[in-house]
């Protein structure tokens, strides 16, 4: 991501927050329960850039062949807040990434 100086946030409604664009930072998400079932606290939407330049590119990694690396454990309608978190009592941003490193 670039980072414009004002607005281009991406808002998540149903979770009630929004993530501000930072320069080489990645958002990443599940939006499949363990169950393979849509978790629509995913649904999402971009706020206007007001003032600069936003550059996004989007990675789509589909359900099939990660049996393994994120397998359904015992209880399928256990919801993850966040990435890796099966944590009810979290709330926030658990992981946030700078790529510039990489």
């Amino acid at each position: 991501m670039t980072q414009p100086e004002r607005g281009g946030a991406t808002v998540f409604n149903h979770l009630g927050t929004a993530v501000f664009p930072s320069k080489n930072d990645a958002l990443f998400w599940y939006n499949l329960m363990r169950s393979g079932e849509g978790d629509l606290r995913t649904r999402h939407a971009a706020c206007p850039v007001l003032l600069g330049v936003k550059w996004v590119s989007n990675k789509w990694i589909h359900e099939r062949g990660q049996e393994f690396t994120r397998p359904c454990g015992l209880d399928e309608t256990v919801q993850e807040y966040f990435v890796g978190d099966l944590s009810p009592t979290t709330h926030g941003i658990r992981h946030k990434y700078n790529l510039s490193n990489l």
